[in-house]
């Protein structure tokens, strides 16, 4: 129900606000099978965009192929079905989509996993997997889509970091290592290719209510559940407003919740009085893990 009361408040924003920014612009989603890619794709759709959906599992796409059409039955949506770290792969399939329909306005990179864990516990496995998808899947789709992006001398990328890629979250030394990667990415692309007229937009959200967040939960020590209960993870659609909302006027840093945005603040004005902050929330973590036990 609360879902339902969200999308009939966006589609009645959508019909009293002005033409969007992105009508009629053709927006690639790393990731848009599910969780933030997915909803953010539905968002564009409404706004009068056009999709393609890339991600790994062509079933998965096709699922969210109908159901986007099932709410927007005359949507342009497109499908690519490659990994974004199998560089020849994706560069093909990439320049098949090009060649067809041009380069897309928009692109985001919110492909991603996260597999928290002890650091001691999690394999060296891990660690280079988080960092191949999360990292370099973002910088793999940016290089082969940025040629073109650059001849037009126009299009928006938008990369979605973490609010763990501002403040590292205990239990996620993988992730928070591949999306302060994203973050190094992106603020240096935002200088360059600010000039040539390409927007840079950089996305922290929180725990976000997603398949990949329900994945995550089961490996969480009992310290970083804790850590994580202390707020409410956002609702997807929620997120895809917020990171639309702020892109359309150009904004570069974009912080979804309260909550995340009062964290962010803290990450960013602090310096290293930060790390006391963080240091209480983990000592209250290990009390509330000790008591439990």
């Amino acid at each position: 129900m609360r879902q339902l009361f969200f999308r009939k408040l966006f589609l009645l924003r959508k019909l009293l606000m002005k033409p969007s920014y992105y009508q009629g612009k053709t927006a690639l989603i790393t990731g848009g099978s599910s969780g933030i890619g997915f909803a953010l794709a539905r968002a564009l759709l409404e706004r009068g965009a056009s999709v393609c959906l890339l991600a790994r599992d062509i079933q998965r796409l096709g699922q969210a192929k109908e159901s986007l059409r099932g709410k927007i039955p005359n949507a342009a949506i497109h499908l690519i079905a490659v990994d974004v770290t199998e560089t020849e792969k994706l560069s093909g399939a990439l320049n098949e989509y090009v060649s067809q329909f041009g380069c897309p306005d928009i692109l985001v990179n919110s492909a991603g996993v996260a597999r928290p864990g002890y650091v001691e516990e999690l394999p060296l496995e891990v660690y280079r997997w988080t960092m191949d998808i999360d990292y370099h899947g973002t910088v793999n789709t940016v290089k082969l889509l940025l040629p073109e992006m650059l001849k037009r001398g126009s299009g928006h990328i938008i990369n979605i970091s973490s609010l763990a890629g501002v403040v590292g979250i205990f239990g996620y030394t993988a992730y928070s290592g591949a999306k302060f990667a994203v973050k190094g990415f992106s603020d240096v692309l935002r200088s360059e290719l600010k000039p040539k007229g390409i927007r840079v937009s950089v996305v922290f959200p929180p725990d976000t209510d997603t398949p990949q967040l329900a994945w995550e939960n089961q490996f969480k020590p009992a310290e970083t559940r804790f850590i994580s209960g202390t707020s409410k993870s956002l609702n997807p659609d929620v997120v895809a407003e917020t990171i639309l909302k702020a892109a359309s006027k150009g904004k570069y840093a974009i912080v979804p919740g309260a909550d995340a945005k009062l964290l962010y603040l803290l990450a960013t004005r602090l310096g290293d009085w930060i790390y006391p902050i963080l240091d209480l929330m983990v000592a209250s973590a290990v009390k509330k893990k000790n008591k439990s036990h």
